[in-house]
C-alpha cells in the first residue's frame, strides 16, 4: 500500500528516524542490544520508504519490469521489512527476558530465516492482488487471510514477550526514577498496540472472507496509520532515549562529565605530584572509556594522592577535622605538594594509623561532594604548590 499519510508528517518523522539511526551508529554501535536496535531502525526506515510514492516511482525507473508490478512488489515487501524490524525487537526482548547474550546471533539467524519465510509467503499469497493491480484488502480472498496471518504471527509473539518483560520490570522498578518508569510504560503501550494489530488484521480479513462482506477499510488507510504510529513514532521514541543520553555524554553535558571537569585541575596537580598512584585507563575497542568509570578512577586517584601527601604535612587533619572548611584543607594539601617538590623526605610518623587520613565520607556520594568542594577551593591555593 502506498502511504496515505501526508508528506508534511512523514518527512519530518522519517528524517528523524534517519538522524537517530546515524547517531546510534556513531555513538552506540558496540553492545549486542545497540546493534539489534540499529538494525530494527534501519528496517523500519526501509519499511516506510517502500510505502512512499516517490520512492516507489524511483524504483520503477531503476528496476526492469512493468511499473505496476514494481510498485505492488514494493508495497508487499514493506510488510516483510516490518517483520524484519520486529525480528530484531524480538531478539532484544529475548535478551531482556534473560536469554544468554553469547548465543544472540545464533538465535537471530533463526529469526531472520523466519522473517524470510514470512516475506516469501506474503509475496506468493500476494500474487493475485499484484496481477489485479490492487491492494491486498481490495483483492481480499483467502490469500489475504494467509498474508495477514504470516504478517501477524511475528508481531503477536513479539508483543507478548515485550509486554511480559515490561510488566516484570515495572513491578521491580520500585523507587526507580520516574523517567525509567515512564520509559517502561511507553514500551508496554507500544507492545499492546502491536498485539492489537496482530489480532485485528487477520480477524478482519477472515470475517470478510467468511461473510462475503468487504473489509472494514479496503484502501488500508487505517492500517497505514496504525503502522506509522507504532513503528515510526512509538518505537523510535523509545530507542532514541539512550541516544540522547549518549549524545549528552559525548559532548560533555551530562552530570558525570561536569563533575570530571570540576575535578580536573586539582586531579592534574595531585597526580603530577604523586604520579605513581595513576592507574591504567581501560578503553573499549574504539578507544573510549565510560564517563562514570573515568570519574570513579579520578576520585580514587585523588584520595590516594591525599593519603601519600599526608606524609609531607605537619598537620594530620583531614577535611572533616578542619571543621569542614575546604579552603583550609586545600591550603595544607598545597603546602604538602610544595614540601615534596622541594625534596624533603616524608615524615615517618605520618605512616602510623593514628595519623593516617580518615575519610570523612562513608559513601561515594558524600565523598564526591567533599572532593568537589575541595576542587572549588583549589584554584585559590595552586600558587602554593610551587617549591620555594
Amino acid at each position: 500500500m502506498t502511504s496515505p499519510i501526508p508528506g508534511s508528517i512523514t518527512w519530518p518523522v522519517l528524517t528523524g528516524i534517519a538522524l537517530a539511526l546515524i547517531g546510534r551508529w556513531w555513538l552506540l554501535p558496540d553492545s549486542v542490544v545497540d546493534r539489534l536496535v540499529n538494525r530494527a531502525l534501519a528496517a523500519a526506515l526501509l519499511e516506510h520508504l517502500l510505502r512512499e510514492s516517490w520512492f516507489e516511482q524511483s524504483l520503477t525507473r531503476l528496476l526492469p519490469g512493468d511499473n505496476s508490478d514494481v510498485v505492488n512488489i514494493a508495497r508487499q515487501l514493506s510488510l516483510g521489512a516490518t517483520v524484519l524490524a520486529v525480528s530484531n525487537i524480538y531478539g532484544i526482548a529475548k535478551l531482556w527476558a534473560g536469554a544468554d547474550p553469547a548465543h544472540t546471533w545464533h538465535r537471530q539467524r533463526r529469526y531472520y530465516l523466519l522473517t524470510l519465510t514470512a516475506t516469501v509467503v506474503i509475496l506468493i499469497a500476494g500474487t493475485p492482488a499484484r496481477r489485479a493491480d490492487q491492494l491486498i484488502d481490495q483483492a481480499l480472498g483467502w490469500p489475504a487471510v494467509v498474508i495477514w496471518i504470516a504478517f501477524s504471527l511475528p508481531l503477536g509473539a513479539t508483543a507478548v514477550l515485550v509486554s511480559r518483560a515490561s510488566v516484570r520490570e515495572m513491578r521491580a522498578a520500585g523507587d526507580s526514577p520516574w523517567q525509567e518508569r515512564a520509559l517502561y510504560t511507553v514500551v508496554l503501550c507500544t507492545a499492546v498496540g502491536m498485539g492489537i494489530v496482530a489480532v485485528a488484521y487477520p480477524i478482519d480479513s477472515l470475517v470478510s472472507v467468511l461473510t462475503g462482506q468487504p473489509p472494514f477499510d479496503p484502501e488500508m488507510h487505517w492500517k497505514a496509520w496504525c503502522g506509522f504510529l507504532l513503528s515510526a513514532v512509538g518505537a523510535p521514541a523509545v530507542v532514541t532515549v539512550p541516544l540522547i543520553s549518549a549524545l549528552v555524554s559525548h559532548v560533555g553535558w551530562d552530570r558525570t562529565s561536569r563533575y570530571r571537569r570540576r575535578l580536573q585541575p586539582m586531579w592534574a596537580d595531585l597526580t603530577a605530584a604523586v604520579p605513581e598512584i595513576v592507574m591504567e585507563t581501560r578503553r573499549d575497542l574504539d578507544g573510549r572509556t565510560d564517563p562514570a568509570i573515568r570519574l570513579h578512577r579520578m576520585t580514587v586517584e585523588i584520595r590516594d594522592s591525599l593519603l601519600h601527601l599526608k606524609r609531607y604535612s605537619d598537620c594530620p587533619d583531614d577535611l572533616a577535622a578542619t571543621g569542614g572548611d575546604p579552603h583550609i584543607y586545600a591550603r595544607r594539601v598545597a603546602e604538602a605538594i610544595a614540601t615534596k617538590a622541594a625534596g624533603h623526605a616524608p615524615r615517618a610518623s605520618r605512616l602510623t594509623p593514628r595519623h593516617q587520613i580518615q575519610p570523612g565520607a562513608r559513601d561515594l556520594t558524600a565523598e564526591l561532594r567533599q572532593l568537589l568542594a575541595l576542587a572549588k577551593a583549589w584554584p585559590h591555593v595552586r600558587g602554593l604548590t610551587k617549591s620555594p
